[in-house]
């Protein structure tokens, strides 16, 4: 036997020498029926973080300093029970005054004690009263009312006492909750609900959130609200967390073949799990039985975890990573955003907490803020997410500062599973990849949803690159004049590749066939810059030397040329192609946002474009060179074609 288990048959603790909840029951059973006793249940505020921070041997330390402080000050039965968790058995004939000095005394002497001021500044107590207790009660009905008492105390702000408050609905609830969660397991009564993340722009499904819900056979829907916070302290949180994951990874694997078979699902993770160093293998292990693909799935975890223990944090999320799944960061602005961690942080996705937005959306001050932070996060090359859309104004708002992708009440709560395959059935439908303009006889995008409108007179439709496909003519003029405006919407992305057949009739230096204005600069299709020469110029009107030009060769008049420039955001590169062919690439191009226009045919700079512009493809995304190459054979390779 150790000396660990030597202790415990004794009923001592055997770090601090108080009793252990064995030696308590043999104290408790030692007074006899009819006496009256007032009970303490402390627990010490944040105290994993001591051991996290400083290490398990600081944080044995402090236990037997808060142990000396305990018998100093209670002058009753004192026993360690947990980890930092003690009890406090005050028997005789007291008055609730006295009873609530020794509390007051225990809390004011707290940071006075003889122990590193550092990490005294982390921690505080948390003190559950239950006053005037008869021994004929059971121990652990007194101890569940203290417990009762200490959560209310930590609810309230911790560094408090609380008195246990008879006939409390709500610690029935916790007792019963507490009693039930082994069985509700093992039973099935936890369930996935998903709530959809949508672009605000296309209407598209973009990836959803997996949220736990537990229906209770008596009580019905039971809200997180009431169970999570004491999953979170009694440690189930953990084996919780991995159920729900498993459970989405089922759910994925049930979705193949369907419209929304690689939709990414993301899943919150408690702290807990985040310093098992096996985690990121452990969660590998359960989607490859699924066959579910490591990218698809979204670790979640909340700001205040990374501003808590932000180095190992770290280490985790770059774990994670390296393992293949995306990362994000829930909850941002929720409390004091450490935003010097984002530059050290391999995430994925900031999400936006719903209170940040909600306190932002009437406020000039909260909406330069937050349009800096979606910004920042953009340079980044963090995806953002806004919670708690509600209204179209907050769309418009998030939309303009250049946020794209919302979860809310606007589009839906979180679903149960059959309501969330409606939903999700019907926003894939809303899925578009690209935009194509065909002009054959009319202004509208191939699918109907957007169309152009033409500023000029004498909108003609000429013979196309086949024969049975048709093109605009634009005559040229002034700068603006006789050109298109195409729906800004088209593009919705930072990201984004056009292609166009263009055939100019005369050229003039300068010239652009399409030009983006965005709020930060343009971006412009110049079939021909100076002689001999095209040109894919992208402007950053921020920088006063901020003028990226991607050259190649020009289009020649009278000839059927195929025009396409390709923009990676993430990468920050500008790439021109010219039939299929690769002619410029250009790296460290700032990214441009916020599409104020798009014109067909002109700039506001020189005069128009003359000529034919037919099969104008827009991308809100970027492709790569085979894909070009693919799309530019798939036109010359219909019967019919010609250059000429």
């Amino acid at each position: 036997m150790n000396n660990s288990d030597m202790y415990y048959k004794a009923g001592l603790d055997y770090l601090t020498g108080l009793s252990n909840r064995w030696g308590l029951h043999d104290y408790y059973g030692s007074l006899g029926l009819g006496k009256t006793i007032h009970a303490m249940y402390i627990d010490v505020d944040n105290f994993k973080r001591v051991n996290d921070v400083y290490g398990h041997s600081m944080g044995d330390e402090l236990l037997v300093a808060i142990s000396n402080l305990i018998t100093t000050y209670t002058e009753g039965f004192a026993a360690r029970i947990g980890g930092d968790e003690y009890v406090v058995l005050l028997d005789g004939d007291w008055s609730r005054k006295h009873v609530t000095g020794i509390a007051q005394e225990l809390l004011g002497n707290m940071q006075s004690m003889d122990f590193r001021k550092d990490v005294l500044s982390l921690i505080s107590l948390s003190i559950g009263i239950v006053f005037g207790q008869k021994t004929d009660m059971p121990l652990d009905d007194i101890l569940y009312k203290c417990d009762a008492a200490m959560y209310k105390a930590k609810n309230d702000g911790k560094n408090r006492y609380a008195f246990f408050q008879a006939l409390d609905e709500s610690i029935r609830l916790k007792k019963s909750i507490e009693t039930e969660m082994e069985d509700a397991l093992r039973e099935g009564q936890f369930v996935v609900y998903l709530q959809p993340k949508i672009n605000m722009v296309s209407s598209e499904l973009y990836g959803a959130e997996a949220l736990c819900r537990w229906i209770h056979p008596q009580d019905g829907l039971r809200s997180p609200a009431l169970f999570i916070p004491i999953f979170e302290k009694n440690g189930f949180i953990s084996k919780l967390d991995f159920y729900i994951y498993e459970q989405t990874c089922k759910l994925k694997a049930s979705w193949k073949g369907t419209p929304f078979e690689h939709l990414p699902i993301s899943v919150n993770m408690s702290r807990l799990h985040l310093y098992n160093k096996m985690l990121p293998f452990e969660l590998a292990d359960i989607a490859d039985e699924y066959g579910i693909p490591y990218e698809e799935l979204e670790i979640e975890i909340t700001e205040s975890v990374f501003i808590k223990d932000s180095e190992e944090l770290v280490k985790m999320v770059a774990a994670l990573k390296k393992q293949g799944f995306m990362v994000s960061i829930d909850d941002f602005g929720a409390g004091f955003s450490a935003l010097n961690l984002l530059k050290d942080l391999p995430v994925d996705t900031i999400k936006l907490d719903k209170e940040f937005l909600q306190g932002s959306a009437d406020d000039i001050r909260g909406k330069k803020v937050l349009k800096n932070i979606i910004s920042l996060c953009k340079d980044l090359k963090l995806e953002v997410v806004v919670e708690g859309i509600e209204t179209k104004p907050q769309i418009d708002f998030v939309t303009s500062c250049g946020c794209r992708i919302a979860q809310g009440f606007f589009y839906a709560k979180p679903l149960p599973l059959h309501e969330f395959e409606d939903f999700a059935t019907e926003y894939s439908k809303n899925k578009l990849e690209s935009y194509v303009f065909r002009f054959n006889g009319s202004l509208r995008s191939e699918d109907g949803s957007l169309e152009g409108e033409y500023n000029g007179t004498d909108l003609l439709f000429e013979k196309g690159i086949t024969p049975d496909s048709r093109a605009l003519y634009l005559p040229g003029g002034e700068a603006e004049e006789n050109v298109v405006i195409l729906p800004n919407n088209a593009i919705v992305n930072d990201s984004y590749t056009i292609a166009m057949w263009i055939k100019p009739k005369e050229l003039h230096s300068w010239g652009a066939a399409l030009y983006v204005k965005f709020e930060t600069g343009f971006a412009a299709m110049v079939p021909l810059a100076w002689e001999g020469v095209s040109d894919f110029r992208i402007r950053d009107s921020r920088n006063i030397n901020g003028w990226y030009d991607v050259s190649g060769c020009p289009a020649r008049e009278g000839l059927w040329c195929h025009f396409t420039v390709s923009y990676n955001a993430k990468t920050e590169t500008a790439i021109s192609f010219i039939n299929g062919e690769v002619v410029g690439v250009m790296e460290n191009v700032p990214v441009n946002r916020y599409v104020n226009r798009i014109m067909l045919g002109g700039d506001i700079f020189q005069p128009s474009f003359s000529g034919n512009i037919c099969e104008v493809v827009i991308f809100n995304e970027a492709k790569d060179y085979q894909s070009v190459k693919e799309l530019f054979t798939s036109y010359v390779e219909r019967p019919g074609f010609s250059h000429a």
